[in-house]
């Protein structure tokens, strides 16, 4: 009775994760030991469906990692004037004088989530937030905060106006064609090095945002935040 409870255990974990589960359980020491010297066919049926699962895992990372390439636009974004200035104004942020994101009143950042949503194309909070808990933190809420800090705060137009996020990313996630190296050189120095300028009034140059190394990789390298 008990190898039949084991193995109806085992085989019903593996269906789990072959069904594509989103956090399926890790295997234990406790799970492999829980044994009494006999092996039942069920159970080497079991653990090699769990074990041919696992794989499968890594493939569907690989190509979800494979399709943000693809929902890159056809063409790189250009810089734009944002249009939320005036809705800022309306609840008292000056994005001239403007604190970094967590610093905001908590009031004035409730107002301010709406007009990211809008910024960045996403169709609702969980864009950045995690579904139910607003307050757990996510890679991606880690990643606006640097936005912010790094691009919002201190970047200007070329002629001195004020920046948002919908200056550059203008309603989409995705706002870089990355498939033509020397494409996006260009672009970058066009619209981010001559069309930018410094609040600080320092050069605009590309170690602005890649650091005097030029590093490429800035969210994972510069800011520390890992995929």
């Amino acid at each position: 009775m008990k190898h039949a409870a084991l193995a109806l255990a085992l085989w019903m974990g593996a269906f789990a994760g072959a069904c594509g589960s989103a956090t399926p359980p890790p295997e234990t020491a406790a799970d492999k030991d829980d044994f009494d010297g006999e092996t039942l066919p069920s159970e080497d049926k079991a653990t090699a469906e769990a074990e041919s699962a696992k794989p499968a895992k890594a493939e569907k990372t690989a190509e979800a990692d494979e399709g943000e390439e693809h929902e890159a636009p056809a063409k790189s974004t250009p810089i734009q004037a944002t249009k939320f200035e005036a809705d800022l104004k309306k609840i008292g942020i000056n994005l001239k004088k403007i604190p970094a994101l967590e610093k905001l009143p908590t009031a004035q950042k409730k107002k301010v989530m709406p007009l990211l949503q809008k910024a960045l194309g996403f169709d609702t909070c969980e864009g950045c937030h995690a579904e139910g808990d607003f307050k757990k933190e996510t890679r991606d809420m880690k990643v606006a905060r640097e936005m912010w800090r790094n691009f919002v705060v201190p970047l200007r137009s070329e002629s001195g106006g004020t920046l948002f996020c919908d200056s550059c990313h203008a309603g989409n996630e995705h706002v870089l064609n990355r498939k033509d190296k020397k494409a996006l050189q260009a672009f970058m120095e066009e619209e981010y090095q001559n069309k930018l300028a410094r609040a600080n009034k320092e050069d605009m140059e590309c170690g602005t945002c890649h650091g005097d190394a030029m590093e490429t990789k800035i969210i994972e390298k510069l800011w520390n935040i890992p995929k």
